[in-house]
């Protein structure tokens, strides 16, 4: 066997080779066509790739030659998150050492990332893209408010009719008293808002279309009142594949939805929640909690009874965390959710069916 300790960067990438033994047999410092070296892999080699841009795309070129790559976090890999000599060389170096003792000896234990499959990774580019435009959107609407606040318009109802209907504020804009600037700008927001929303509502279409492959999921976590076929493939972009979490406490950390805690001389602190984690499924799954307290009876007690007790905003955060852990639950098993609403299911099925075949006939013109 022969282990590759490649360090990737954009134009190039730096690559040490060892044998069974340990021992360096090659060093290429700047090898600027990857594809070739790529292309010369056999199942004899095992590669360990950094995460970063671009890692996963190699990864599935490496498998596609029968050799086996291993991602691994930077951040957790000690040896090089703290050497001193931070080089491609020593980084390369460095890391195909750390390879052939896992592989070897077992002395090293690497930080491996999980590797998602293809429909993952098209759903979290896609979804990237709509929390992207969801900003645009909130920071043009907030302008819009803004620039009315500065105009002595104080009426909040008006500037929610300016944005939510961006195609049909003309009267409205032209009954306020605002300066030329001020004037200019909203038209200039409004015509944004615009646009961004006929891109959002192709990206959506888009994110059906492309989570197919998970329509089964999709169709059972729908169940849950709340739950769009969006959200639901948010859900299902961000923990990818299910089985990977052995309990429900290590996906709901993955989420970002459980405390930090400290923990030292018998006294144990819960802080804040942990925010270096996948966020977007907490952020749109918050803004539905009341929905998903409606749910069912007992989520509904569950809620008012840890609002009054420890406040609203953990209160919304236990929510997320039972809402996630049935939902976990759902997959592994395949049930329905218990408090399922027929008829509401039934309105949101037929919906959801109506935007898949929008999104058909939309990749048949592309």
């Amino acid at each position: 066997m022969r282990y590759h300790g490649v360090d990737l960067h954009k134009k190039y990438v730096t690559v040490s080779i060892r044998d069974d033994g340990g021992a360096q047999i090659a060093f290429m410092g700047r090898e600027y066509d990857l594809a070739g070296y790529v292309g010369r892999l056999t199942a004899e080699d095992v590669v360990v790739l950094e995460a970063s841009a671009g890692a996963l795309y190699w990864a599935e070129r490496i498998a596609e030659r029968g050799a086996r790559c291993v991602v691994i976090d930077a951040y957790r890999f000690c040896i090089i998150r703290d050497s001193w000599q931070k080089t491609d060389r020593h980084d390369a170096i460095n890391l195909s050492l750390a390879l052939w003792l896992a592989e070897s000896t077992g002395q090293v234990k690497l930080p491996v990332v999980w590797q998602p499959s293809p429909t993952v990774r098209e759903l979290r580019r896609l979804t990237g893209m709509y929390e992207i435009i969801n900003k645009q959107i909130r920071q043009l609407k907030n302008e819009v408010h803004g620039v009315l606040l500065d105009n002595g318009v104080r009426d909040h109802a008006v500037g929610e009719k300016l944005v939510e209907a961006p195609g049909h504020s003309a009267e409205l804009l032209a009954s306020l008293s605002l300066t030329p600037a001020s004037r200019f700008c909203v038209q200039a927001a409004l015509r944004q808002l615009l646009a961004l929303g006929e891109e959002k509502g192709l990206l959506q279409r888009r994110l059906y279309w492309t989570g197919r492959p998970l329509d089964s999921d999709v169709r059972l976590l729908m169940g849950i009142r709340g739950i769009t076929p969006l959200m639901a493939l948010v859900f299902l972009s961000e923990v990818g594949d299910i089985t990977r979490f052995s309990s429900a406490r290590k996906m709901h950390a993955y989420l970002g939805v459980v405390p930090r805690v400290r923990s030292s001389g018998g006294t144990t602190r819960t802080g804040r929640i942990n925010r270096a984690s996948r966020h977007l499924a907490r952020s749109l799954f918050t803004q539905v909690v009341p929905h998903l307290v409606g749910s069912s009876p007992s989520m509904g007690k569950f809620y008012l009874e840890l609002a009054a007790r420890k406040g609203y905003g953990r209160a919304r955060i236990a929510v997320l965390r039972k809402i996630f852990g049935v939902m976990r639950r759902m997959l592994l098993e395949g049930e329905q959710y218990r408090g399922i609403e027929e008829a509401l299911y039934a309105r949101k099925i037929r919906a959801y069916e109506r935007e898949l075949n929008k999104a058909e006939v939309e990749q048949e013109v592309a």
